[in-house]
């Protein structure tokens, strides 16, 4: 049943993106004039739809729903009568060409907008950013980082809730700029020190922890949350455990246990807890995990806390009109950014491929958000949407930037790009993307086992 729940979110989370991006062909298509034959949501055999207009356009939905496109007419797929060549799509001029290509990955771009419109002006909640436990010989005690500091700015970004923080942080850094806060402390305002960008390791899963800064999380010793056949789970970890000692230290919160797993990966500990009435000694190892620069333990385990000191840290934003507006293109814009620069980053070496998420993983991404409500399920198809047009305007065949590079191609040169040598390029571009597609599964059965 979980199996099925999954599948259908993930049909879902594609559909929508897909039919939106496949919608601006389909719009840019019509205002330039071009004949639309078929507008199909999925690929394959024809389920169902309806033939409708004065160009009897049938709109339909089919049997593969891992896509979607638009079929306009075109000398090159068939013959057109004398009277509607001057509507096929082969001979509008290389502007109109491209308007219609482009329009596509720029309605997903729009998409991402309105999710996040909907998300700021609908209201969502967060986590107040108030600094739980300062790591201590960390960057964020070298700067004055102190319990109870709340995070008011980043970069002279206003923040409100803790997500809003680690978002600018990662956007900061990865544009190689130093991360100045501002906090407030006893209802002042306190500019602290710089971090170094160079000091953050942006393949850190939670990079406020990374430079010494958590949650009121931290303040817990229980355990909330074992991931399935991780090292805490073989040992005979149970979720309500508390944490006692490690290697007979003891720790007084969830940032000294996370410092100390951290620091020994595959090294033997012991750990004394208590369980209900008792105490047990267990051992365990902590998971190596290798980063570009360094190696660091993990146990996958999660910190129990109280709903009550939960809801007392959940705040709840909501804005106007204007503002969400704005806040909805600078979100998109953030994304995008981000995206492009993690892009970046796998071409020169400075990211691993491991962070490439294949339909399974999405599956379970869509599944996961679409049960934390509606907020956190936008959230993701706006960055899904983002992410899927910025993959389709990069220069390869078979995707919209291969045929933007196509036109671009025929500005500079005055001319067509023969069929011949685009027929190399697509079977180039097909063989580039089957060998992603494999790896993006690959990694993803490398996540489940």
């Amino acid at each position: 049943m979980d199996l099925i729940y999954t599948i259908s979110v993930f049909v879902l989370t594609v559909s929508i993106i897909v039919t939106f991006h496949e919608l601006g062909h389909f719009i840019a298509a019509r205002l330039c004039g071009v004949k639309v034959l078929e507008f199909s949501v999925g690929f394959g055999k024809r389920l169902f739809g309806k033939t409708y207009g004065k160009d009897k356009t049938d709109y339909k939905v089919s049997a593969l729903p891992l896509g979607g496109y638009v079929r306009m007419l075109d000398e090159r797929e068939g013959d057109v009568s004398e009277n509607e060549k001057t509507r096929a799509f082969n001979n509008q001029s290389l502007l109109k060409r491209s308007f219609i290509v482009f329009a596509g990955p720029f309605f997903n771009f729009i998409l991402a907008i309105f999710f996040y419109f909907l998300i700021f002006s609908g209201g969502y909640t967060g986590f107040k950013p108030e600094v739980g436990a300062v790591a201590s010989y960390s960057s964020a005690q070298d700067i004055g980082f102190l319990q109870g500091d709340i995070i008011s700015k980043v970069n002279s970004k206003k923040v409100n809730t803790w997500s809003d923080v680690s978002l600018q942080v990662i956007k900061f850094a990865s544009a190689k700029q130093d991360i100045f806060f501002e906090i407030l402390r006893n209802e002042r305002t306190v500019s602290l020190n710089r971090i170094d960008y160079k000091t953050i390791n942006l393949e850190e899963k939670n990079i406020l922890e990374n430079i010494g800064i958590f949650s009121f999380t931290s303040k817990t010793l229980k355990i909330g949350f074992i991931e399935k056949d991780s090292p805490a789970d073989k040992a005979g970890f149970f979720v309500g455990d508390k944490f006692l000692s490690i290697d007979d230290r003891n720790v007084q919160n969830w940032y000294e246990i996370v410092t100390i797993i951290k620091r020994s990966p595959g090294e033997n500990l012991k750990i004394k807890i208590q369980r209900n009435n008792s105490q047990k000694i267990l051992y365990v190892s902590p998971e190596k995990i290798e980063l570009s620069r360094s190696k660091i333990g993990r146990l996958g385990i999660g910190p129990l806390v109280d709903p009550e000191v939960i809801n007392k840290n959940k705040i709840s934003v909501k804005y106007g009109f204007l503002e969400s507006s704005k806040l909805a293109v600078l979100k998109t814009y953030d994304f995008t950014f981000l995206t492009l620069n993690f892009l970046y980053k796998l071409l020169v070496g400075e990211a691993s491929f491991k962070n490439i998420s294949g339909p399974v993983g999405i599956a379970g991404y869509a599944a996961d958000s679409f049960n934390n409500g509606y907020t956190s399920f936008l959230s993701l198809l706006a960055m899904l949407s983002i992410s899927i047009g910025i993959l389709n305007l990069l220069p390869i065949p078979m995707l919209d930037g291969g045929h933007l590079m196509y036109y671009l191609v025929e500005f500079i040169i005055r001319r067509p790009i023969p069929e011949t040598v685009q027929l190399i390029f697509q079977q180039i571009g097909m063989t580039f993307l089957i060998l992603l597609s494999f790896f993006a599964l690959y990694n993803d059965i490398l996540r489940i086992m």
